[in-house]
């Protein structure tokens, strides 16, 4: 019986060699592809364990995926809220909120500032056609801002774009030929809000005089003024002299009147308040009224009999008003508006009015990182005389000044702003605020839209369960797949084949994460996921039973919300969270890793795989051609065996005949 030879056929040759010439080159082939054969096989083996780190990878992402919609359905989703009175406060609750109940008593809801233009709105184009820069402000603050052109929507759309943060305008058709821009403040409370057109090239008033002589001697009282027990003298030191002074009693504000009567044409004293609110904290500020040393000094000090100094010496101001300042107020469709001047750099705000004190406290607000302005009475015969002093507040020797401008004023007041007004749980601390939107818990935000008449409105703030259930559902059919996955590579189910990774380390890593989370504890009123509903089976498995989760969340809601935490502030949602981080995480995970690096090896083999291969393919072709050339010379020499072969053959046969 035959046999079918399985040698792959490398060449067909003609000499009688020809086919063991083929099985040398069939041999040494087959000898080389044998590394190859193997690397191809650790690829598959490696491919096999890849797809199952894959399978893997999918299941704990889902897992992942669960626990976070856990730490979801404790937001604010799954709150809800009963308002006693809707047409006062509405109510929306967000993440870090917790069951409670809360009133309010609403006050006042507040208003926005608004104005309008006082006439149709009709500013023309310079003569070359471009777009005049109007001054918009805010508050103190003044704003540029270049429009298209002039028209009134144009104006109204490029405040917008560029302030609509601050304010909101909008056009009003007043009547069919009489279109006006209105703005509205985007804050609760009062405010100014203009439209201003300073005009170009206008020429600024400078309302300071400069110190040449070192400065206007300033000191203020180093800590909150003490104004107790009996009336008592002080001893007032202005540069090298000394005066003595009783006041009718100790409050800063009399003391400040005696000095002023002892000394007032050298030092006048001012009663200022540093506190915020209802909390005062009152002191004595001290100001030379004349530039440079007194007496050779430039103290200004105030004690107490036999007592220490009372008084910080400041940095001397840089500049007074050279005259009484003048606050009148502006002519109607006119609005003062002013330059602060530091050295080289100049700063524009317009205040409310133009009396002193308000420039001032336009200063301070804008400005006091740099400057403090104060107010100074240099009063002469019952008459007042205020001007404002500028120093540093950095210790700069920067000159200081202050310039006025008359602008043209397009705007009119509408409605006077005001903040919304409300006191909390009966605290019988009354709140103001700049916007309607009341943070009144944590994650538990209050909108006031009506005032509540001095009943408190209550507010009732319960979690329903119902987000919670469906996310431990969700997070047991996820654990329970990723421990069938596991069970499916450790071939746990009789007669089950084991799967690529058995026997390697991930598959412990990877139970040791899952029996970290199905078996975490704490010592609170909610002691394990038992309570919740989740039982855990001797197969690995956890059945969950929703009937449980509210028995303990009626006796125990907030032991439940204690238990599960949050993924980032404890319990058992940062402890789930930070374990499959450990495997899931795209940087550091151990899952993700090998995964990685399983598919780099992969690679690696390939190209391995690919290099050899082709090294085999170079050596065949030329064993093939080596092969060829030794069959044809062996070819070559058969046929000339075969002539001799011949000729001997003939002569033979020849000599046979004539023997």
């Amino acid at each position: 019986m035959g046999t079918t030879s399985t040698t792959p056929t490398y060449f067909t040759g003609t000499s009688a060699y020809s086919t063991d010439l083929n099985n040398v080159v069939s041999r040494a082939v087959a000898i080389a592809q044998l590394p190859i054969t193997q690397l191809t096989d650790n690829q598959t083996t490696l491919s096999d364990q890849a797809t199952e780190l894959t399978t893997l990878d999918t299941k704990f992402t889902a897992l992942q995926t669960a626990v976070q919609a856990i730490d979801s359905a404790l937001g604010g989703s799954s709150f809800q809220t009963s308002v006693s009175s809707p047409n006062v406060v509405n109510v929306s609750v967000a993440d870090g909120a917790q069951e409670g109940y809360y009133t309010m008593n609403v006050d006042s809801i507040g208003a926005y500032e608004s104005s309008m233009s006082a006439q149709n709105w009709n500013v023309p184009e310079a003569s070359t056609g471009t777009p005049t820069t109007f001054t918009l402000v805010v508050g103190n603050q003044n704003y540029s801002v270049t429009a298209a052109d002039n028209s009134a929507q144009s104006v109204a759309d490029a405040i917008n774009a560029s302030y609509g943060n601050l304010v909101q305008a909008t056009t009003v058709n007043v009547s069919p030929n009489d279109t006006r821009i209105a703005l509205q403040s985007a804050t609760l409370g009062q405010t100014n809000l203009d439209i201003l057109n300073i005009p170009t090239g206008a020429t600024s008033t400078s309302l300071q005089q400069q110190a040449s002589a070192g400065g206007y001697a300033v000191s203020q009282t180093t800590a909150t003024w003490d104004d107790s027990g009996d009336p008592a003298t002080y001893t007032l030191t202005v540069g090298g002299d000394q005066y003595s002074i009783t006041p009718a009693s100790n409050s800063a504000a009399d003391v400040a009147s005696a000095i002023n009567a002892a000394d007032g044409s050298q030092v006048r004293a001012t009663v200022v308040d540093l506190g915020t609110g209802t909390s005062h904290d009152y002191r004595i500020s001290l100001q030379s009224t004349t530039d440079g040393p007194m007496d050779g000094s430039m103290t200004l000090d105030l004690q107490q009999a036999g007592g220490a100094s009372l008084q910080t010496q400041q940095t001397p101001a840089q500049s007074l008003s050279a005259a009484s300042w003048d606050g009148t107020a502006d002519a109607t469709g006119t609005r003062s508006t002013y330059n602060l001047v530091i050295g080289s750099n100049t700063y524009s705000f317009t205040p409310a009015d133009n009396s002193a004190a308000s420039v001032a406290a336009a200063i301070n607000q804008l400005y006091g990182g740099q400057v403090q302005a104060s107010v100074v009475d240099l009063e002469t015969g019952g008459q007042p005389d205020y001007r404002i002093a500028l120093q540093s507040t950095t210790g700069s020797s920067a000159t200081m000044d202050i310039q006025k401008t008359t602008a043209t004023d397009y705007q009119q007041e509408q409605t006077v702003g005001s903040l919304a007004s409300y006191e909390v749980n009966n605290s019988g601390v009354t709140n103001t605020s700049a916007t309607r939107d009341i943070t009144i818990s944590p994650g538990i935000t209050a909108t006031l839209v009506g005032t509540s008449g001095g009943s408190p409105v209550g507010i009732t703030v319960t979690q329903s369960t119902d987000a919670l259930n469906t996310a431990l559902s969700s997070f047991t059919d996820a654990y329970n797949a990723a421990v069938t996955e596991i069970g499916t590579q450790r071939g746990a189910t009789s007669g089950q084949t084991a799967g690529a990774l058995q026997g390697q380390s991930i598959i412990n890593e990877l139970s040791q994460v899952l029996s970290s989370i199905s078996t975490y504890s704490s010592n609170g009123q909610v002691g394990g996921l038992e309570a919740l509903g989740l039982d855990l089976g001797v197969n690995g498995q956890i059945t969950y039973n929703p009937m449980t989760l509210m028995s303990t969340d009626f006796s125990s809601s907030a032991g439940v919300i204690s238990f599960l935490g949050s993924a980032t502030g404890g319990g058992f949602l940062k402890s789930a969270t930070d374990a499959l981080n450990s495997l899931e995480d795209p940087t550091t995970g151990t899952l993700k890793a090998l995964e990685t690096d399983t598919q780099t090896q992969i690679t690696n083999l390939g190209t391995t795989i690919a290099t050899k291969q082709a090294q085999v393919d170079a050596m065949q072709a030329t064993m093939q051609d080596q092969m060829s050339a030794a069959d044809a010379l062996i070819a070559s020499m058969e046929q000339q065996y075969t002539y001799l072969s011949g000729l001997f053959q003939a002569e033979d046969t020849a000599d046979q005949m004539y023997k």
